[in-house]
């Protein structure tokens, strides 16, 4: 049987590993690290700032069959999503399933297997598929600015507690989430906190009506209105619960709402209108410890910190195999390779709303069921095949995102969950049967079924 490989345990990885378990596919998985979790491992160098929750209610947070705790707060900590993560793991037997410590340096496509190559490992491993599962939320994105500050400059990848800040006349640059949980304990605890956006965004409530706004969005998804008329409504509501943009003495967005990610925020405005936060344009030039601003204001500052986001990154493989010439997936359903049939990634996509974890399951679920279709039912295999080559499904929001780093992944999450599971459906057997037992029950017979006729 063809055996398959991993890269990663984090969220992502876990969904693939113990997908893959459950549908007896053959699989090593490597973790460079000593445990489970990626960013959400608090050994990790890339994990999470200290006081990060989830941006994500548990209910569009968790996997599919996994429930977090009921006495959990709607968002998590990141302590608690780790235990979470952990606990999964144990649920599922995974961590016997898993090399921890083991850094893949490469993998590489050679003769239609994939070789590869573990840190310390003398000869590299052989591999009829491969799964990446790296995360890309751990590479910083840095800006450039003229001239030269003389005070502290970390990426927001760096900021790891607010002991950090304590003291401190601190610039956030930036206005995704990342961004506002630094300025909050910022405003606690440094002696300034100054916010520069390039671009304001619209920053939505963590909670409307007593419910979490994601779950709010996800039940109105489902409406049979024109998504035209329910961008409008979310406008109104935002307009009515939030208010306009120049009561907080903040600059217009520049595009309308959701054509670029909206952040997630509770805490952000309230320090606004108390004057904790003060709010400025982007930076014209850097000049010692001082920071010019566009609109010619200046700052002086201690520390800034770029929360400017993160840049995919696969330091171990051929990026070309997953993005275009302008950083854009290639993949189909940012998962599936286009030509090859034993390549996969899973996590590379971002949520206008709602968590990652659970479109991950999703994700592995339908590179499950395609792996056991080529092995047993060769007609919905070759459907699925042709319609990865070449379609494009609408999973957003239906308006084109802005053109930045931030962007290039977005996608809806009902969308893009109502057609994964539309998809699975099709799949019929082969999204449930255990590998072993679909071939056998197809056997010989499998290849003279009638062709399927299904629409994609």
């Amino acid at each position: 049987m063809k055996r398959y490989c991993i890269i990663g345990a984090g969220a992502c990885g876990l969904a693939v590993a113990k997908t893959f378990a459950e549908r007896g596919i053959p699989f090593d998985c490597f973790e460079a690290l000593a445990d489970i979790g990626g960013i959400w491992n608090p050994k990790s160098p890339h994990a999470v700032y200290g006081s990060t929750h989830l941006n994500s209610s548990k209910k569009l947070s968790k996997y599919p069959d996994f429930d977090f705790p009921e006495e959990w707060p709607h968002y998590v900590s990141c302590a608690q999503a780790q235990d979470y993560l952990r606990a999964y793991a144990r649920e599922f037997e995974l961590y016997d399933r898993i090399t921890f410590n083991a850094r893949v340096t490469s993998a590489e496509r050679v003769d239609g297997r994939w070789r590869v190559q573990i840190e310390g490992e003398a000869k590299p491993r052989l591999y009829d598929g491969l799964v990446v599962a790296n995360g890309h939320h751990w590479e910083a994105n840095w800006p450039s600015y003229p001239g030269t500050f003389t005070g502290e400059i970390l990426h927001s990848h760096d900021v790891k507690s607010k002991e950090q800040l304590k003291g401190k006349r601190v610039l956030v640059v930036g206005a995704g989430n990342s961004a506002v949980d630094i300025l909050d304990d910022a405003a606690h605890d440094g002696v300034r906190a100054v916010h520069s956006m390039r671009r304001s965004y619209y920053f939505f409530p963590k909670i409307v009506m007593g419910k979490p706004t994601d779950t709010f969005i996800d039940l109105t998804s489902r409406w049979p209105l024109p998504r035209a008329v329910m961008r409008k409504l979310y406008w109104w509501g935002l307009r009515i619960t939030v208010g306009s943009h120049w009561r907080y003495n903040l600059p217009a967005p520049d595009h309308k709402l959701f054509e670029a990610h909206p952040t997630a925020c509770t805490l952000y405005l309230d320090h606004i209108v108390h004057g904790r936060i003060v709010a400025k344009p982007d930076i014209e030039r850097l000049e010692g410890k001082v920071v010019h601003f566009v609109d010619g204001s200046e700052e002086e500052i201690d520390l800034i910190a770029y929360a400017t986001g993160f840049r995919p990154s696969f330091p171990f493989m051929d990026r070309g195999f997953i993005l275009d010439e302008n950083g854009r997936s290639k993949l189909f359903i940012h998962a599936f390779h286009r030509e090859l049939d034993d390549f996969f990634v899973v996590g590379l996509f971002e949520p206008a709303e709602g968590g990652v974890w659970q479109i991950a399951d999703y994700q592995a679920k339908l590179i499950a069921s395609f792996i056991v279709a080529m092995a047993s039912d060769p007609a919905r295999a070759d459907w699925f095949r042709k319609l990865k080559a070449t379609a494009s499904p609408d999973i957003g929001h239906g308006i084109p995102w802005k053109d930045t780093a931030w962007h290039k992944f977005e996608i809806q999450h009902y969308r893009f969950r109502k057609y994964m599971a539309r998809l699975l459906r099709k799949f019929g057997a082969s999204a449930t049967a255990p590998l072993t037992e679909a071939a056998t029950a197809s056997g010989e017979n499998a290849a003279a079924k009638a062709p399927l006729k299904l629409a994609s």
